[in-house]
């Protein structure tokens, strides 16, 4: 990084720049001597000899009528950064609340269509890390008919990354699966017919899906205080239901 690049990142600006080290190098100076050594016009060294002396970096000397112009040492910008790290320091908490506050919202999106599901289940895939875990709530047409909505690589980078998956879900749907090491099912009974209305929830990452396999639509919350209500609402379930022979 070049000299001028630093010194522009601690706050000076071109004009400033060409002023001061031409005082580093040639100074002390005259307007007239300013003026020609940097080839800015005097209405913009004026402008700008004011901030480079709040700044601290400036002072004058008198020499009878005329005015000389100074630069203090190169140390006195270490006292810019210094300033510019304070000022972080005071907004930072003012960021930080908008930044939490932005967390807490929930973002709701809603999608149609067939694409909708896949989009569920590619989301689901890529976001997640290898080796996590995500709880879905699995209803009879998704199981007869998730082979539709199944983007191409689906199984394959979620085997490769191992993704673990705890389900909830009634014996109808589990009909003609095999069990699966990275799979632990456990049933809800079916006269309660929880899972009549072929309505899928899948809890990932920060999200929460709702699939509507009826009509094809899609609600993602994403949230993760929500999430985790959600996660802590399946666990608890799924504890209370008895073991099975999915495993």
């Amino acid at each position: 990084m070049t000299k001028i690049n630093i010194l522009n990142k601690i706050g000076l600006n071109d004009k400033e720049l060409k002023i001061y080290t031409s005082l580093i190098e040639r100074g002390p100076l005259l307007i007239t001597q300013i003026a020609k050594q940097t080839g800015l016009y005097r209405p913009a060294i004026y402008k700008n000899l004011p901030n480079l002396m709040f700044k601290g970096l400036v002072t004058i000397s008198h020499k009878g009528k005329q005015r000389f112009y100074i630069a203090e040492e190169p140390e006195k910008l270490k006292n810019l950064v210094s300033e510019l790290t304070n000022e972080l320091e005071d907004i930072i908490p003012e960021l930080r609340a908008s930044y939490n506050a932005r967390e807490k919202k929930p973002l709701v999106k809603f999608l149609e269509g067939k694409n909708a599901i896949t989009f569920v289940l590619n989301d689901l895939v890529h976001s997640l890390k290898r080796g996590d875990i995500f709880y879905r709530y699995s209803s009879v047409k998704d199981s007869k008919k998730s082979s539709e909505y199944l983007p191409r690589d689906y199984r394959k980078i979620r085997d490769q990354k191992q993704l673990q998956r705890f389900v909830i879900t009634n014996e109808n749907t589990m009909i003609g699966k095999k069990p699966r090491l990275d799979r632990a099912v456990k049933f809800i009974p079916n006269n309660y017919g929880l899972f009549d209305y072929d309505i899928t929830q899948i809890i990932y990452g920060d999200k929460v899906a709702f699939l509507d396999y009826n009509t094809e639509t899609v609600l993602i919350i994403e949230n993760p205080i929500i999430a985790e209500f959600q996660k802590k609402i399946f666990k608890l379930l799924y504890d209370k239901l008895p073991d099975s022979s999915w495993s």
